[in-house]
């Protein structure tokens, strides 16, 4: 700093008014890029006003009734004094101690050293460089990742997930034993962590993934078990009845005895991943399926022989395994679910997956009125916009027309009946 600005800042320093005044004419400077432009006035105190316009060279009074102060005459003001030569831009950096740039320069710089940090890290992580690839791109699903890229631990997670990603096991590891073998800490990869989004994330792309990764609890645990790593093997559960599952084509004796001996079978998923087919006990194609473990009860009371399974709610992971081993095994698939959103958001997904082999089981217009409909739609009648244009786009109508939301048990008569003819 040359000895004449440092005397200019000294001066500022030194007077009232300067302060709020510089600050003004940084943030116009931040704005525009350039010298240019006006601040108001309006905030100062009179003390304050008296410094600035003896500067100026003009009365309080007249700059008070003009309110504003333009930058450019400002600094035309300052090449007048004994601080000639000194730009206001150079004027401001040195009060302020910084270097004081516009919005736009401030993110050009920001993308540069994104980029060029992402440039290294393809160079340093090479095993992972589909992952950088994508990011590139730029996509609404990777911003929060640029904007870790500057933080100084973003080098130590990418490391991590190299090492995680060379460390996936061969055969179904418990995720948390094996975030213990690559890290030595069992929660590292805990999805609340941003360690554990960045590796759902990365885990997505590998998948040949695009867009937003999965955020519900399923079909993240589907996307991991894809990469042999497992969440959930105990709480996750199916019930199934009238199925027996075969494990190199020999019957499961618990299948096979629960079966025989009319017992209702809740199924973990630890279980489901050692057999390699399920059948029905009957000589019947079709697979019954509910999400309600009321209405299963129900429907087993009164036709105990149907081969029938129940979700619990959302569909988890057992429930989907079982279900995919069933169409595998060449079963047909036939799901019931509530008159509501969610019971028809459900249905929609069920669908989408099965397709052909995925029946949608009493889940027709009729079907709702039947159900005698009384629960007010409410708040949730948004939640159908997203469903008019799927397979239920007929039903969403009819519940948003109406109004109101219906219930399996409202037709349980009419799914024994269906069931009585299996």
């Amino acid at each position: 700093m040359s000895e004449r600005l440092m005397e200019a800042v000294q001066y500022f320093q030194s007077k009232k008014g300067y302060d709020a005044l510089f600050r003004l004419f940084r943030k116009k400077y931040e704005s525009l890029g350039r010298i240019g432009g006006s601040v108001k006035l309006s905030g100062f105190s009179p003390e304050e006003m008296e410094e600035v316009a003896l500067f100026m060279g003009a009365s309080p009074h007249h700059l008070l009734r003009k309110g504003t102060l333009l930058l450019l005459d400002f600094e035309h003001r300052l090449k007048q004094t004994r601080f000639s030569g000194i730009s206001l831009h150079e004027l401001l950096e040195a009060f302020f101690g910084e270097k004081i740039q516009s919005k736009n320069a401030v993110k050009e710089e920001i993308v540069t050293a994104q980029q060029k940090t992402l440039d290294l890290m393809k160079k340093r992580y090479p095993q992972i460089h589909q992952w950088f690839t994508y990011l590139e791109g730029r996509t609404p699903d990777t911003l929060w990742i640029w904007r870790l890229l500057l933080e100084t631990d973003f080098e130590e997670e990418v490391r991590i997930l190299q090492s995680a990603y060379s460390s996936l096991p061969s055969k179904v590891e418990r995720y948390p034993l094996f975030s213990q073998r690559v890290t030595g800490n069992p929660h590292s990869f805990d999805l609340s962590t941003a360690r554990g989004k960045l590796w759902i994330h990365f885990l997505y792309v590998l998948s040949g993934g695009e867009g937003p990764p999965p955020s519900q609890t399923e079909p993240i645990n589907d996307l991991l078990l894809s990469f042999n790593l497992l969440r959930d093997d105990i709480a996750n559960f199916v019930t199934a009845a009238n199925l027996i599952a075969h494990t190199a084509g020999v019957p499961h004796p618990v299948w096979k005895t629960a079966t025989e001996s009319g017992t209702i079978l809740n199924v973990p998923l630890r279980e489901l991943l050692k057999v390699e087919e399920v059948k029905t006990a009957t000589n019947s194609q079709k697979v019954y399926v509910v999400e309600n473990s009321g209405v299963f009860s129900a429907l087993m009371d009164i036709v105990p022989h149907a081969p029938l399974l129940c979700t619990h709610g959302q569909f988890k992971l057992a429930g989907l395994r079982l279900m995919d081993l069933l169409v595998k095994s060449g079963h047909t698939l036939h799901y019931s679910g509530d008159f509501d959103p969610e019971g028809l958001s459900m249905a929609v997904r069920f669908k989408e997956r099965y397709g052909e082999q995925g029946h949608l089981w009493r889940m027709t217009v009729k079907d709702y009125q039947l159900s005698m409909p009384v629960v007010e739609l409410g708040e949730r009648r948004g939640k159908l916009a997203s469903l008019k244009n799927s397979v239920l786009c007929d039903l969403a109508a009819a519940i948003e027309i109406e109004g109101k939301m219906g219930y399996q048990e409202g037709i349980l008569l009419q799914l024994i009946q269906d069931l009585q003819g299996v």
